[in-house]
């Protein structure tokens, strides 16, 4: 069965508040190539382009985390 995959800009925000700022960013960028004008999408692709130090420390936070989970998950499957 295929995946219905409903792209807004509500989703958008809700991977933002998430910390994936990478779909976040995808999410946009296909909204964009719909509605080119549109400033909301530009925008929030600039924004999510720019590498900030809090964005940094997410994406480090976020690889901890990933390695901490296959941890749990591979004692779990021992």
């Amino acid at each position: 069965m295929e995946k219905l995959k409903i792209l807004t800009s509500t989703l958008a925000e809700i991977y933002i508040r998430q910390g994936h700022l990478d779909k976040a960013k995808e999410v946009y960028e296909k909204l964009l190539s719909r509605d080119s004008g549109n400033a909301l999408y530009k925008g929030r692709v600039s924004l999510l382009e720019q590498d900030t130090p809090e964005r940094k420390r997410l994406r480090a936070l976020t690889q901890i985390l990933k390695r901490l989970e296959e941890r749990r998950d591979e004692r779990d499957t021992n």
